[in-house]
């Protein structure tokens, strides 16, 4: 006998097996999907969270340095580059950190003699500041300790209207010296500084 299937029913289960084809099944996702899921969104949330920390300082401090010393002198400079990180013009008046020293300067370099940089600079909105060799820089001033390699600085900028601004920690590192005059008995040469003559040991 002929067993005939109605067209109707055929069709029918046709287009179910179509749709089937074509669903994605609804199944638990690998270990390795859900590992390098998991991956991304830690490092999309540590990206974010770096973004966030930076844009709520007003000033931070990148590629800054501490120019490693030994007990042979008492000074020693920072350098790096300043960012103004907010909408509004900051000025830098001045600076201290976690060392034991008698003063903390601004210091600039004028056709290679280093002077004392009075009331400090300014950034520009959104702008930034180099603190580099041969410039402006940071001094360390009358800290007779070693200041060895490998060590990390905590430092906090002083700021025209009165506020304060933590940096994170700036590594100490050995770098060559600056482009500064020096006198005949190895004192450096400035065009403001009377007593510049004892800061033999400026590395600017």
């Amino acid at each position: 006998m002929n067993m005939r299937t109605p067209l109707g029913l055929t069709a029918l289960t046709a287009a179910a097996l179509a749709l089937a084809a074509c669903t994605p099944p609804n199944e638990n996702p690998s270990p390795e999907s859900t590992g390098d899921t998991t991956a991304t969104t830690a490092t999309t949330a540590t990206t974010g969270n770096t973004a966030d920390a930076v844009a709520d300082t007003p000033v931070s401090l990148e590629d800054g340095v501490v120019r490693a010393k030994g007990t042979d002198n008492d000074m020693t400079s920072v350098f790096g580059t300043l960012v103004n990180n907010t909408d509004e013009e900051v000025q830098v008046t001045g600076f201290t950190t976690d060392l034991d020293a008698e003063s903390f300067e601004i210091h600039e370099v004028v056709n290679g003699v280093m002077q004392e940089k009075p009331g400090g600079f300014t950034i520009d909105a959104g702008g930034s500041h180099e603190l580099a060799a041969g410039g402006d820089h940071l001094m360390i001033m009358g800290h007779p300790g070693e200041i060895p390699a490998g060590d990390a600085i905590t430092m906090t900028l002083l700021l025209g209207d009165g506020s304060e601004v933590e940096l994170d920690p700036v590594p100490v590192r050995t770098i060559g010296a600056g482009e500064e005059n020096y006198g005949e008995d190895g004192g450096l040469q400035s065009g403001t500084t009377p007593d510049a003559a004892g800061h033999g040991g400026h590395q600017g």
